[in-house]
């Protein structure tokens, strides 16, 4: 998913990219705008109680089957194993340490590529242009991915994941973990598989531990040693303490259900509120400009106007100015704005009929061809001599 999705197009976008050139975020067809962020904030608390919620109920399984850590780790395996041999062999070691590179070299790219479009990285790289800014960060991301996946692999989630330090609190007496069934101790051989496949480096047998990640290739190892003698694996999924009831159906869990619940429905309901408005409008009166009377009365004044195209279709905008009383005109009166386009106008406006001053109100309107109309509040100014 992770090296597929950015592959994927919906609407002309990416499924998932953060433009930083324009600032916009498109995830699944739609396009998130600076000034809706509040969106990406909305989903992030409904992440956070989804994974408190699984979690409670499931314990560690994002650490043991999700984890990017663990993930690579799990293709970078041969590594550790050649590691762990007596005696090693120097082509499979310098092949496991080339696997190691081309995984980091593979992943760094396809982690920028939620920023740039994989089509755009590739066809930087084989014109040789990646240039500064993608050239060093690609260079940063696969010589850190690389450092983590030959030394620390691991070591990481025992020593340095905060997750993990939390998974005491995130716990319960109910909470499914992988444990060592301590009632039938007596039938453990002290063959050690489960200490040796560990990649994080505990002993299963010492009890719930937070470094116990819960990939469960302690159990892996357990049950064929222990199908040779004609009974099941010591190393389990329980839910709680080997031999407790599961209990599912808890206050906690409950009220984590309800949260995560309430803030998944918010988050797709503001997504899809969002964004509607397919015009942007921002004015303000121009400081290079001074506000004027002309030979014929008429009372003239400029404006620094912002317009943002937020659709996937060309528009050409018809712009107009009302003032409370009098009529008013403007220059220019039409704007041609292609899709995504941000684009920033000198408006002058000329009135008559205004009435006395020193300020007068009016209204600044930016009308698309379907209708679609955005306003701006505006003042202008008139001045005591011509």
């Amino acid at each position: 998913m992770f090296l597929g999705l950015p592959f994927v197009t919906l609407r002309g976008q990416s499924a998932l990219r953060f433009d930083v050139g324009s600032l916009k975020l498109h995830v699944l067809g739609a396009t998130l705008w600076m000034d809706e962020f509040f969106v990406v904030l909305l989903a992030t608390l409904a992440v956070s109680f989804v994974f408190l919620f699984v979690t409670f109920v499931w314990g560690r399984v994002w650490c043991g089957w999700s984890c990017p850590q663990t993930i690579l780790g799990d293709l970078t395996q041969a590594l550790a194993s050649e590691r762990a041999r007596k005696r090693r062999r120097p082509a499979r070691l310098a092949l496991a340490w080339g696997t190691v590179a081309m995984v980091s070299a593979v992943f760094s790219a396809a982690t920028l590529w939620y920023f740039v479009t994989p089509w755009e990285f590739l066809g930087r790289l084989v014109e040789g242009s990646l240039g500064p800014v993608l050239g060093w960060s690609w260079a940063v991301l696969g010589v850190t991915l690389f450092l983590d996946l030959g030394f620390v692999r691991g070591s990481f989630c025992a020593t340095t994941c905060p997750y993990a330090k939390l998974q005491g609190v995130l716990f319960d007496r109910a909470t499914l973990v992988v444990a060592y069934d301590e009632r039938r101790d007596a039938e453990c051989i002290d063959c050690l598989a489960c200490v040796r496949v560990c990649p994080t480096g505990i002993d299963i047998r010492d009890g719930l531990q937070a470094e116990c990640i819960a990939c469960a290739q302690c159990v892996d190892a357990c049950a064929p040693i222990l199908a040779k003698f004609g009974k099941p694996t010591l190393v389990d999924y329980f839910f709680g303490a080997p031999g407790d009831r599961p209990r599912l159906l808890r206050p906690v869990v409950l009220a984590l259900g309800a949260a995560s619940i309430l803030a998944v429905g918010g988050t797709v309901v503001a997504a899809v509120h969002a964004g509607r408005e397919s015009l942007d409008l921002t004015a303000s009166f121009s400081s290079r400009f001074v506000p004027r009377m002309g030979p014929d009365g008429r009372v003239v004044n400029a404006y620094d106007v912002a317009l943002e195209n937020r659709g996937r279709q060309k528009l050409t905008l018809t712009l107009a100015l009302a003032p409370v009383q009098g009529r008013a005109t403007v220059s220019p009166d039409r704007v041609e704005l292609a899709p995504g386009e941000h684009r920033k106008v000198f408006l002058v406006a000329s009135a008559s009929g205004l009435g006395a001053g020193p300020v007068v109100q009016a209204l600044l309107t930016a009308t698309g061809p379907g209708g679609d109309t955005v306003r701006a509040q505006v003042p202008m100014f008139l001045p005591r001599t011509p």
